[in-house]
């Protein structure tokens, strides 16, 4: 089984926490960290924009990476939000474990 983080960028810490939150809730992450303010800079639609973000990273296993982020597109503010995913190569036995229990079967 896939294990990986999900990162995505939020306008605020209370946008961060709510989707955070419903993933947990709904089983497909077993754990979301909300970060510090961070500086973005990015180009948008034909301007370079600098923007204060919260990462939001969620851990979880691959096979609701889809569901993931249909959620985070509803429930995000932005009109594209980053949504990406990095593979957990590997992890404790006991960390592998918590995580599959506390995310539900796909």
């Amino acid at each position: 089984m896939r294990l990986i983080d999900v990162h995505i960028n939020c306008p605020d810490a209370a946008t961060a926490m709510k989707i955070g939150e419903k993933l947990i809730e709904n089983r497909l992450a077993a754990c979301a960290n909300v970060g510090s303010a961070i500086a973005s800079i990015y180009s948008w639609q034909g301007k370079v924009e600098r923007a204060r973000e919260f990462p939001l990273i969620v851990k979880t296993r691959a096979e609701h990476f889809a569901d993931i982020a249909a959620q985070v597109a509803a429930m995000h503010p932005f009109e594209v939000p980053a949504i990406t995913a990095t593979e957990i190569v590997d992890a404790s036995p006991a960390y592998r474990d918590w995580l599959v229990e506390e995310t539900m079967p796909a």
